[in-house]
């Protein structure tokens, strides 16, 4: 009898396990808390949001119905990071949708591209949260909208590929804030836009997957390159398993990065669960499990936790911590109102995140709202 308790007990504690999703990211889903946040001073999505310094800036995006430009397209919100209040707004020199922004070592901000005036744009300009105030920066070597936009270890900003109007591009741009100037470097092997880069631990950048989101036929590519700084030149890699855009990624804290989610030529309707890894050692791509539910246009709502974590945003009703051990995913209990696509998320410090704005899946419809996300110790 004393036996069958034991095996009773053990049996128990495994349907309890198996119940809150029998991994690290269920067990730990409850460490994740989140409560409103400030309201932004007008609704955004397809936005930007830096942290500079003791500043949140949240930068243009579209702010109306249907993912429109309006006047509140070339304003700013600066929130205090410390308070987690809305500071005051800045002004841009165009009100833009969908840019790109990059952080430069003083704490200004590089703007560039996007949609401007119904076109996409080749111009930059150089905001500076400290007076609201932006200014002209250097000409693109060409109009980018869904560029892959990445800032290098030694401060200098990459500019890759994107949607040019008519089609992708394969031309590359870096900009260095040293001397204010935009220069060509090499050019990626396949056109593409919608695309993830990130930093490797040895400085190169890897640039996996994006294709042909933005007109007919669309294409999603499996294939990714790896650009290297010393000779300014784009080599392929792994090709994933999936063709995907409009995904995420992050670096692990081992050096791999995680690809999650996106979709496959059918936009809408082929957003993907699946989640891949890339080992940098070997130079490929690894199935890496599964989220609890598919997402896209999620890629800058993605955030590293400890213990070999992600916490995965954007693109449904709930967040989600996905487990890199087990490769499963749990949603965190916190409904956000909506299923919002092209939110952002940033790390305010090291316990406090924002994730703010987006735009409503089927209306089509920005919000004004944001959320503060407490994390768990030792998320830095």
């Amino acid at each position: 009898m004393r036996n069958l308790s034991i095996y009773a007990l053990i049996s128990f504690a495994m349907t309890a396990c198996m119940a809150n999703g029998g991994s690290a990211a269920g067990q730990s889903a409850t460490d994740v808390r989140i409560e409103a946040g400030p309201r932004l001073s007008a609704p955004r999505a397809t936005h930007q949001l830096v942290t500079s310094g003791s500043y949140l800036v949240v930068i243009g995006g579209c702010v109306r119905a249907g993912c429109e430009a309006g006047p509140a397209s070339a304003t700013v919100d600066i929130i205090d990071a410390r308070t987690m209040k809305l500071a005051r707004t800045g002004r841009l020199l165009a009100a833009r949708i969908q840019p790109a922004a990059a952080l430069l070592p003083d704490g200004r901000i590089l703007v560039l591209g996007g949609w401007v005036d119904g076109r996409v744009s080749a111009t930059s300009e150089i905001f500076d949260p400290a007076t609201g105030e932006s200014q002209a920066g250097p000409a693109l070597g060409g109009p980018r909208s869904g560029a892959t936009v990445v800032r290098l270890s030694d401060g200098r900003i990459l500019i890759a590929g994107g949607f040019g109007g008519r089609d992708v591009r394969a031309d590359a741009d870096i900009f260095d804030p040293s001397n204010g100037k935009m220069v060509a470097t090499g050019s990626l092997g396949v056109a593409r836009s919608g695309a993830t880069g990130t930093l490797l631990a040895d400085g190169r950048v890897l640039i996996a997957g994006g294709g042909r989101p933005d007109a007919e036929p669309r294409v999603a590519l499996a294939s990714a390159e790896i650009f290297d700084p010393s000779t300014g030149r784009f080599q392929p890699t792994g090709r994933m398993a999936e063709g995907r855009y409009k995904h995420g990624a992050v670096r692990l804290d081992n050096g791999d990065v995680l690809i999650v989610g996106g979709s496959d030529e059918r936009d809408y309707g082929g957003k993907m669960r699946s989640v891949e890894r890339f080992d940098v050692a070997q130079g490929r791509f690894l199935s890496a499990g599964t989220l609890a539910s598919a997402r896209f246009k999620l890629a800058d709502g993605l955030l590293l936790l400890p213990g070999n974590r992600v916490l995965v945003a954007a693109g449904d009703t709930a967040p989600e911590i996905f487990d890199v051990a087990s490769g499963t995913a749990v949603p965190v209990d916190h409904d956000l109102g909506g299923q919002w696509n092209y939110m952002t998320l940033v790390r305010a410090d090291e316990r406090t995140a924002l994730l703010a704005g987006g735009y409503r899946e089927g209306k089509i419809e920005p919000t004004d709202r944001s959320w503060i996300i407490h994390l768990p110790r030792g998320a830095s």
